[in-house]
């Protein structure tokens, strides 16, 4: 199928008219356009006629896999998508965009912090999962850690996962997170089926020439379990979104009244400090 490239980057100007500002300290940084294009089609064929979960989706890769499907822009995509993000503005802005272009059955968002257990009724409930999350440069990865394994504990055995990793040899932390994402999947019973090498970049000020990679992983070993979810241990949150930045906020509150009051963005509502048991609520 020929690709209208026009087309394409005017449906994809769509979703991104639509997402709310990018927040820098919850790295919140948005891929580039003709990357965005590049990696729905390439994710479309990967997910395609699957039920697929995204562990957040700032990006709005989930709204153009859909929106550019059923304009018949591409020729694959996943039967479904639906989004947990902790960013009220992104849960409320995918609604509103689902209801306007009549793809409210297909996409669907609901608001979650991975420091929380996940929530009961998606565990094991997918056919697969995407997530791209904070790069982990402060953190050995373990921010990558976080949003992998809520991915893999929503999905069940004939499972397919699409990673966004940074990969770029001139950041040497960038390689040993990659090493270590990787060999997490391996233990976790994944094999690497594709693995595409610095195909996006990034509005980002501080590293403008750092790349990310595109990880397709397949479920090689899977037992089928009872639901185990964990909330996220105290080690887990440090140096979350960076340096002295841990995992603080349990959700980003939309203050624009669905965009009617576009000079209040958002207010941060942090985690309860006596003993929250971090269960979603």
């Amino acid at each position: 199928m020929a690709i209208d490239l026009r087309e394409c980057l005017n449906a994809i100007s769509d979703v991104v008219n639509n997402r709310p500002k990018p927040l820098r300290e919850f790295d919140q940084i948005y891929m580039k356009v003709a990357d965005m294009l590049l990696q729905t089609e390439h994710v479309g064929r990967c997910l395609d006629a699957r039920r697929v979960v995204f562990i957040g989706d700032g990006d709005a890769i989930g709204l153009c896999l859909v929106h550019l499907h059923k304009q018949k822009l591409l020729e694959s995509g996943p039967e479904s998508v639906h989004i947990l993000d902790f960013d009220e503005r992104v849960v409320v802005s995918i609604r509103g965009f689902a209801e306007r272009f009549g793809i409210s059955q297909r996409v669907t968002a609901e608001l979650y912090n991975v420091a929380d257990t996940l929530p009961k009724q998606h565990w094991e409930s997918f056919g697969g999962f995407y997530t791209n999350p904070p790069f982990g440069a402060r953190n050995g990865g373990r921010s990558i850690e976080a949003f992998v394994t809520r991915g893999i504990e929503a999905v069940g055995s004939d499972a397919v996962g699409c990673l966004v990793v940074a990969d770029h040899e001139d950041y040497p932390w960038t390689q040993q997170v990659l090493w270590q994402t990787e060999a997490l999947l391996l233990k976790e019973g994944f094999a690497i089926a594709e693995l595409l090498p610095k195909f996006h970049h990034y509005h980002l000020d501080d590293a403008p020439d750092l790349t990310s990679c595109s990880m397709t992983i397949r479920r090689i070993r899977h037992s089928p379990s009872e639901y185990r979810s964990q909330p996220l241990g105290g080690e887990m949150l440090a140096n979350f979104y960076g340096e002295e930045a841990p995992l603080r906020v349990r959700y980003v509150r939309d203050a624009t009244n669905g965009g009617r009051v576009p000079s209040s963005d958002h207010r941060l509502e942090p985690f309860h400090t006596d003993g929250e048991s971090h269960e979603p609520g």
